[in-house]
């Protein structure tokens, strides 16, 4: 028993001095730099995942401006992860939340996107990729949005009011339809349903969910189309 357990504290401690030299190294990187054009975003995701990649790229380029302060999609990036697995395989992917002028990625995991025989990658849907895109970019304007008026999370990232918020800037741009407060989700199902709001998980599956929803002629969401402003000349 002893000598087991001197093992693990041995693979441990190799294991802390691998992390400790990863974060030094990383610590000791040059800072990642933000494309110089739209031109080059597309060249560099197509040169890492093909027409995957291609695709991915101009769905950042062409609906980072469905809010009201468009995001910057050129410190966006894409990749796309065919064998990783989220939190009980429920999950697309995820993205990370940097601080102000910091850079944003976006992964997409086996749910997105798979790989070929020849070695290239293959996305399963166009349409639902893009409206994956979407979803995570409205993270990033959640983030943006929270930074301003801080609000708590303890109910997890789609249930506070930087969420419903950047959803209501996005919805008119992306879907033509309006999500005012007062149609935003409450705790209490009972409210939900006396008052005409939609439902956190409906909220949360933004915005495959609300797609759903409009071609079913659901009369919580209603017409109002903003044209997207283009974010690059």
């Amino acid at each position: 028993m002893t000598g087991q357990l001197d093992g693990i504290r041995k693979r441990i401690g190799t294991l802390r001095r691998t992390i400790e030299a990863a974060r030094a190294e990383a610590e000791d990187a040059p800072p990642m730099r933000p494309f110089k054009s739209p031109k080059e975003m597309l060249d560099v995701h197509t040169a890492m995942f093909g027409e995957a990649g291609y695709v991915c790229a101009k769905a950042v380029l062409d609906f980072a401006g469905v809010f009201d302060e468009p995001l910057d999609p050129l410190r966006i990036r894409v990749l796309l992860a065919p064998y990783e697995i989220g939190p009980y395989n429920r999950h697309k992917g995820y993205t990370n939340r940097p601080q102000e002028g910091g850079y944003n990625f976006i992964l997409g995991n086996r749910h997105v996107c798979r790989d070929m025989p020849d070695g290239s990658f293959a996305l399963h849907d166009n349409g639902r990729l893009t409206d994956f895109i979407v979803h995570e970019m409205t993270h990033h304007r959640q983030a943006r949005l929270l930074q301003v008026s801080p609000a708590a999370q303890s109910r997890g990232a789609h249930r506070d009011r930087g969420w419903y918020g950047a959803i209501a800037e996005a919805a008119p741009r992306y879907l033509g339809v309006a999500f005012p407060p007062s149609v935003w989700p409450k705790q209490r199902r009972d409210l939900v349903l006396k008052e005409g709001r939609l439902t956190e998980v409906e909220a949360t599956h933004w915005p495959a969910s609300f797609r759903q929803l409009v071609a079913a002629g659901d009369p919580r969401l209603r017409p109002s189309r903003t044209r997207p402003r283009p974010v690059l000349a």
